[in-house]
């Protein structure tokens, strides 16, 4: 397991370093920047129109409309999807439709233009090389940007009127930045109130969970812990059990820490579980939940089979289809116990399941959430569990 996980996280990150090769684009991913930030750092930012998108080609076209800042050369500005990552291609195919308003980011480095774009609510990255015939240049995607919602969440039109206006100073960015507390007791009545345990072996989770806000007309705030004994549980709804967090290499819970995740579900929260640890020759234990299941090593892999009782948790809000996920060690000979979402191995592990106990609810996953890279697979079904978890709490109210 070890020796396989330190060769994939090799190979995974030699892909980052190929595509953040442009020390500034890889900066927006390294920290949150702020909108400001990102405004003076680009030589020219764009508004136009998509009025061409070619599906067989995976293509699109975008018309230059207005200069907010600098004088743009380009008339047309055309990205080839086909060049990007994993399965973003064909997610920012859905994104590209004929009239849709979009925003670019650019700037010029010699003959070098990395940029960002914002299309149907959405970033993006690209690389062009600049030529004197501005009509061959093609801007080449490499991924959807999954933490520069934290700098802006909204529509495309909306934040168009936020870069205007910033720009010419009225006021500064409406868009809310990810609520968080330095304790959940300080939130507000209303709120749901997250807590994540996490960065103990991984550190990635977080950024992204803490973004989703608001969920399902609620207001969210998310306090992150790397404290095992949970000691602020009693003031949270929700409880992330990070990667890892559970097993990694070895157990890290104690019976006391047992305990207490039982009482918390049994009295009403909501437990998501990411991946967690087990080699062939040690099983993750589960102690910490009132159901017996056994963790199995496996090989990363995206397949899965959703049953009829996943419900809404690969449609809202994001479409999650085969691909759309990146699993790891999973669970097998569960107890009848649980309601079975999804399975891989033709039906022979748990990719997703709940366990009802008590007045609350575990929500388990086979995720794989170590690296970036990880992330930025399944930054779309963290969300869709964040929403199946607040929707489950709505519903039970």
């Amino acid at each position: 397991m070890k020796i396989r996980r330190l060769l994939l996280s090799f190979m995974l990150l030699l892909c980052l370093q190929f595509l953040f090769t442009i020390s500034q684009t890889q900066a927006f991913i390294a920290r949150h920047y702020t909108l400001q930030e990102v405004l003076a750092e680009c030589s020219n930012i764009v508004f136009g129109t998509v009025t061409s998108v070619n599906q067989k080609r995976m293509t699109a076209k975008v018309k230059v409309e207005e200069n907010l800042k600098g004088k743009s050369k380009f008339k047309e500005i055309k990205i080839n999807l086909s060049t990007g990552q994993g399965n973003f291609p064909q997610k920012m195919m859905k994104k590209f439709k004929v009239g849709k308003p979009t925003i670019i980011f650019y700037k010029r480095e010699g003959r070098r233009i990395p940029s960002l774009g914002h299309v149907d609510g959405t970033w993006f990255q690209t690389f062009a090389q600049d030529r004197s015939d501005k009509s061959r240049v093609w801007w080449n995607f490499t991924h959807i940007e999954i933490y520069m919602h934290r700098t802006y969440k909204g529509s495309t039109p909306d934040f168009q009127q936020v870069v205007r206006d910033t720009l010419a100073g009225r006021g500064k960015p409406s868009n809310k930045k990810s609520s968080k507390v330095e304790s959940l007791a300080k939130a507000s009545a209303g709120t749901v109130r997250v807590l994540v345990l996490s960065g103990n072996h991984f550190n990635v989770e977080f950024p992204t969970i803490s973004a989703f806000n608001p969920v399902r007309a609620h207001e969210v705030v998310y306090q992150r812990t790397k404290d095992r004994n949970l000691p602020t549980l009693d003031h949270a709804d929700i409880l992330w059990l990070g990667q890892g967090e559970i097993c990694e290499e070895k157990y890290r819970l104690t019976k006391k820490r047992e305990r207490k995740i039982k009482a918390f579900v049994k009295s009403g929260g909501v437990v998501i579980v990411s991946g967690q640890d087990s080699d062939d020759d040690r099983s993750c234990p589960t102690g910490w939940i009132p159901a017996s299941m056994k963790g199995v090593e496996r090989q990363g892999r995206s397949d899965f089979e959703p049953t009829r009782a996943a419900g809404t948790l690969f449609s809202e809000p994001n479409e999650i289809q085969f691909g759309d996920v990146y699993l790891d060690d999973a669970w097998t000979k569960w107890s009848d116990k649980y309601t079975i979402l999804a399975t891989t191995n033709d039906g022979k592990k748990i990719a997703f399941a709940t366990l009802k106990y008590g007045e609350g609810m575990y929500l388990i996953t086979s995720l794989q959430n170590e690296t970036s890279a990880n992330i930025s697979i399944n930054h779309q079904i963290i969300e869709n569990l964040i929403h199946f978890a607040v929707k489950w709490l709505d519903d039970k109210s």
